[in-house]
């Protein structure tokens, strides 16, 4: 666990902070430019010293103004992903990561999983200035990794790369997260990276907290509402892909309580994944439809209904030990005859659901 309470001031932002991180999966710090997610990390890491406080990760402390410590970042255990990856440029793909093992404490580091893992194998022998922005990233991140770090902080690593690029290195980082277990703490403004990568997420603005916890409560929270200026729906759904995968072109997607079947045949069975849904594309029914192209058709429950000022209301459905929101007009609600414990069939079609 990190626990940081801290104030930092200059010119005319001020950064006033109390929390408590989890030390595993990934922390996403989510918020607009200037809100403070860099200087966050930059404090964590030693970069930037704080005006006064306390920092703490298990029973190591990083910091403390009353008692005069303040670890160097050297000894903070920390590897760090800057948003321009920071290459040696005389040095070759593998002399950098080599670099990076040289730091480690672990001189039987994991060379050759994270070249693996990275998709670097065809790059050892090239220098930075003959990369694309993705493999230059994918480097930098190769070798924050093999210095055998505690935790890795990544800064925004995907924000100096073009669409194509970060659809690239995305799937990278999601799958260091679920291979290394390295505990990451991320900065980001995008909220495809959150919903992709993130275990926690912490919401920030103009130098103060929101809001945060995991993801599956913070997702739907109020304050990111505000942060996008849209108030939508979504619902993230923990599911392992079925062993009998891909018949029929369609993957069935495993919940507790019952399953999605999605048209992506690339997944890899008994694997686990997270599904993006949107409320807008989960229609309902009272009835179950006996003819018709929707292929998931779940039994569900009503849990709450969220009336708006404008002419939709929110429905959250219950579906085994699963809740995902339904959008529907308010006179859809009212033709219905919704209340709270109604029974009915969500609607969802396979082009809706998005496995990551």
């Amino acid at each position: 666990m990190i626990s940081a309470e801290f104030v930092v001031e200059r010119d005319d932002f001020l950064m006033d902070i109390k929390l408590e991180i989890p030390s595993t999966g990934a922390t996403v710090l989510f918020g607009p430019s200037g809100s403070g997610k860099t200087t966050f990390i930059n404090v964590l890491s030693g970069i930037i010293k704080p005006l006064h406080g306390l920092i703490k990760v298990g029973n190591a402390t990083f910091f403390d103004s009353e008692n005069k410590i303040n670890l160097p970042m050297e000894k903070r255990g920390i590897g760090y992903v800057f948003q321009d990856g920071r290459l040696f440029p005389h040095m070759s793909v593998e002399e950098n990561l080599d670099f990076g093992r040289k730091r480690s404490d672990d001189k039987t580091s994991r060379k050759k999983e994270i070249i693996e893992l990275l998709g670097l194998g065809q790059l050892l022998q090239r220098k930075p200035s003959t990369l694309s922005g993705g493999e230059r990233q994918r480097t930098a991140i190769g070798r924050a990794i093999l210095s055998g770090p505690s935790f890795l902080f990544m800064d925004e690593p995907l924000a100096a790369l073009d669409f194509a690029r970060k659809q690239e290195i995305l799937p990278y980082i999601a799958t260091l997260k679920k291979n290394l277990k390295i505990p990451i703490i991320y900065v980001s403004h995008q909220m495809e990276e959150v919903v992709r990568l993130a275990d926690h997420l912490v919401l920030l603005e103009k130098g103060k907290i929101l809001d945060h916890g995991q993801i599956f409560d913070i997702i739907n929270s109020p304050s990111l509402g505000i942060l996008l200026g849209k108030d939508d729906k979504t619902s993230l759904i923990n599911c392992h892909v079925d062993k009998e995968t891909g018949k029929d072109g369609l993957s069935k997607l495993v919940f507790p309580g019952g399953y999605f079947l999605v048209n992506q045949r690339d997944l890899v069975p008994l694997e686990n994944v997270r599904i993006e849904l949107k409320a807008q594309d989960v229609a309902l029914a009272l009835e179950k439809p006996i003819a018709t192209s929707i292929a998931n058709i779940l039994e569900a429950s009503v849990a709450k209904i969220e009336t708006s000022k404008d002419t939709h209301c929110d429905v959250l459905l219950s579906i085994g030990n699963v809740s995902i929101w339904a959008r529907i007009t308010q006179q859809s609600a009212s033709k219905l005859g919704l209340k709270i414990g109604s029974q009915v069939f969500a609607l969802i079609k396979s082009a809706a659901i998005r496995p990551f």
